[in-house]
C-alpha cells in the first residue's frame, strides 16, 4: 500500500507500520515548520511577556516585594495586558508573569513580588 508524504506529497511504500514521512529528513523539515509556525503565532505576546518579566526582576533587584507607581512601570515599558495566570495570594489577586506577580494597592501604587 502506498501513502503520501505530508511534506512533499510523493507517494511512498513505508518500511514501519508506523512511517508517515518518505524520509527521515522530510520528517524533521515537516516538523520544523510546524514548530516556526507556532513560534510565529506565539511570538508577539512571548515578546511581551519577557520584557514585563524582565522589569519586573529588574525592580525587585533580589528583594521579595517592592511598592512602585504605574507611571514607573509605564515609563518601564509594563504592558499591563499581557500576563500569564492569576493568583490569590496573601488574599489578594495578583496578576503573574511567570515568578513574579503584582497587583494594584490603589490607582496609582502596585505591589510586585517574587511568588515562586
Amino acid at each position: 500500500m502506498n501513502y503520501i508524504d505530508p511534506l512533499t506529497q510523493e507517494s511512498f511504500i513505508p518500511e514501519r507500520t508506523n512511517q508517515r514521512f518518505a524520509s527521515r529528513k522530510n520528517q524533521i523539515k515537516y516538523n520544523n515548520l510546524k514548530a516556526k509556525e507556532k513560534r510565529l503565532v506565539k511570538s508577539e505576546v512571548d515578546v511581551i511577556l519577557d520584557k514585563n518579566r524582565t522589569i519586573l526582576r529588574t525592580v525587585l533587584n533580589g528583594n521579595k516585594e517592592i511598592i512602585l507607581t504605574r507611571d514607573y512601570l509605564l515609563g518601564a515599558g509594563f504592558h499591563f495586558g499581557c500576563f500569564t495566570h492569576s493568583k490569590i495570594i496573601k488574599e489578594k489577586e495578583y496578576r503573574c508573569i511567570y515568578e513574579y506577580a503584582y497587583s494594584p494597592i490603589n490607582n496609582e501604587n502596585y505591589d510586585i513580588i517574587k511568588h515562586a
